[in-house]
């Protein structure tokens, strides 16, 4: 997988760069992104992301979108037993390189609404679980990254993606959602997945 991932993004790179007929837009926004393992209840965080995106046009009403984004999301879920409360706090990081095939409707020369799906590597950068008792000031920390910790994560992954976005001259709106294909775990019979909703806005060139 790994592999795959390191060739996705330089493809995605040389499609960049390599474009005369492209358009570069900026984008970032705010995301939700829930947590489940097996069959527990997913916990909820919240976070952002920022980048750029280069749509190179294959016709006039397609166009394939490669990019690049960091992500982070962030929260600390809570839970109260006997009166007393144990903090889980989560701080994720990572990198996002989607490569989405898209859909124009044209409103006019510079006007468009668009629909988009295509597959997302993803390369995790930090994880970093504290846990602690009350108000203790002795909070446990780890990157679930590390290797044989508990709930140790796989650092590389690939997500589906898809929405629906308008663009209006050089101002860019999207609403989209994504999920992972593999297990979050490293080398586990648990299953974790991650479902996250976003709302962004940007600038195109």
């Amino acid at each position: 997988m790994k592999r795959t991932i390191k060739f996705a993004i330089f493809a995605a790179l040389l499609a960049m760069v390599g474009s005369a007929s492209a358009q570069t837009m900026i984008n970032g926004g705010l995301k939700v992104s829930a947590l489940q393992t097996d069959n527990q209840d997913a916990k909820a965080y919240g976070g952002f992301y920022a980048g750029f995106t280069q749509n190179v046009a294959l016709s006039r009403h397609v166009g394939v979108a490669p990019g690049i984004y960091f992500n982070r999301i962030a929260g600390d879920n809570e839970t109260t037993v006997a009166g007393i409360t144990t903090h889980n706090k989560l701080t994720e990081n990572a990198i996002a390189v989607p490569v989405a095939l898209n859909l124009q409707m044209h409103l006019t020369d510079v006007s468009c609404l668009y629909i988009y799906a295509g597959p997302e590597f993803n390369i995790g950068i930090s994880s970093k679980a504290e846990g602690w008792v009350g108000n203790s000031d002795n909070h446990a920390s780890y990157d679930l990254y590390e290797e044989g910790v508990p709930g140790e994560l796989g650092r590389y992954n690939i997500s589906w993606l898809g929405g629906i976005g308008a663009k209006f001259d050089f101002l860019n709106v999207n609403l989209g959602m994504s999920g992972n294909f593999f297990n979050r775990l490293y080398d586990s019979d648990i299953q974790q997945k991650a479902i996250s909703l976003y709302l962004g806005i940007g600038l195109a060139f």
